[in-house]
């Protein structure tokens, strides 16, 4: 697989789901790999539970596999003036997650989201 992900970018977009898909997968992948320190964080940040974004490279295949947290996929923001007080977010449908410049431009993008949809 890091072959066929030879200089290319394969992005994890969504919820936790992803994220622990996005952590298989570095697992599975960093395996294969002898020269372990060739695997590393571009931003040098630590795999920790937080929110934003984690990029590893495998510099060996020039490849980067990146997990960005975006629970909803779309913009979240402030109920619009004069919503009842049960109204605590609104979801604009019509804009991008702020983090989608980040990912823009992956050759891979895995989205995950359902985790949010479901009652």
């Amino acid at each position: 697989m890091l072959e066929r992900l030879s200089n290319r970018r394969l992005a994890f977009v969504g919820d936790s789901i992803g994220r622990n898909q996005w952590e298989s997968l570095l697992c599975l992948l960093s395996t294969t790999v002898t020269n372990k320190s060739s695997i590393y964080e571009v931003n040098r940040r630590l795999i920790t539970k937080h929110t934003g974004f984690l990029v590893f490279k495998f510099a060996e295949f020039n490849c980067t596999i990146e997990y960005y947290r975006a629970p909803y996929l779309v913009l979240q923001s402030r109920p619009p003036a004069g919503s009842p007080k049960q109204v605590k977010t609104t979801l604009k449908l019509d804009k991008m997650d702020w983090g989608s410049v980040k990912w823009k431009g992956a050759d891979l993008i895995v989205f995950n989201s359902g985790h949010w949809w479901n009652s």
